[in-house]
């Protein structure tokens, strides 16, 4: 028993002066492999992509999608109504940022334009006794007249995966974004054009086809008010509307 002592104190000291040296891979172990044993922690609402190599015909080494940095998107809308998808025809280009203190917080910009019908994103309103006569009420326009919608605006966004709550996927991402935007209307009956203030919502579904490129769908809801300019002394109420429509998209962009 005297001896074992011996030995274990022995071991002891010589371990204390020439402690183990540790590897910098080890110090600094590799992403995947961190990943892997703790997937519980870096998986939930991010995942390892492969790349797929044409040329070897394999997997090429697998990419965090946490690190993702900026986003880059072109999107092609159509109505929400299956029964009328050419009222609405528009082409939408965004670019996004991911913030670095707030790593699923992501910000950017967005340009759209839209040719639309004035039925499909507002209606005629009702005149009334008294009400002035360049008023927009004593206006009442066709229904199939043609509405040209440009606009651009800031917003932010958030990446999360929902669905992996339901079935386990690494490369099916959703999203929410919400833009101001800034816009003009031109709307051909009167040949006028409208200017103003107004809200862009996004729910998207998108899928990575590698750690670079994504392609999905999403719903678009926009509302805005719109004003022309003055004829006469009418007031800002006399010459502004409210519009608001419904789209769906298909979008397709890169990560870098």
């Amino acid at each position: 028993m005297k001896y074992l002592l011996l030995i274990l104190l022995f071991s002891q000291n010589v371990f204390a002066l020439h402690p183990l040296e540790l590897s910098e891979e080890e110090k600094n172990p590799e992403t995947q492999e961190v990943l892997i044993k703790k997937p519980e922690k870096y998986l939930r609402d991010e995942s390892m992509i492969y790349d797929f190599n044409s040329d070897l015909g394999i997997k090429d080494q697998r990419k965090y999608t946490g690190t993702d940095s900026d986003r880059f998107a072109l999107a092609g809308h159509v109505s929400s109504d299956y029964e009328h998808f050419n009222d609405i025809l528009g082409v939408e280009f965004n670019y996004m940022h991911r913030s670095t203190k707030y790593n699923r917080i992501w910000y950017g910009a967005q340009f759209f334009q839209h040719r639309t019908f004035f039925d499909s994103i507002t209606q005629n309103q009702t005149p009334e006794a008294g009400d002035n006569a360049n008023d927009e009420s004593q206006t009442q326009r066709p229904n199939n007249v043609k509405t040209n919608i440009l606009a651009g605006g800031i917003g932010v966004g958030y990446r999360f995966k929902l669905l992996m709550d339901f079935y386990p996927t690494e490369d099916v991402f959703e999203s929410v974004d919400v833009f101001a935007n800034y816009l003009t209307m031109d709307e051909t009956y009167t040949k006028q054009k409208y200017m103003g203030y107004g809200l862009t919502t996004n729910y998207g579904i998108h899928k990575r086809n590698g750690s670079k490129y994504f392609y999905g769908g999403k719903l678009s809801y926009n509302l805005a008010t719109v004003t022309r300019d003055a004829v006469g002394t009418e007031s800002k109420g006399d010459r502004s509307f409210a519009i608001g429509w419904l789209s769906l998209a298909f979008e397709m962009g890169v990560f870098f």
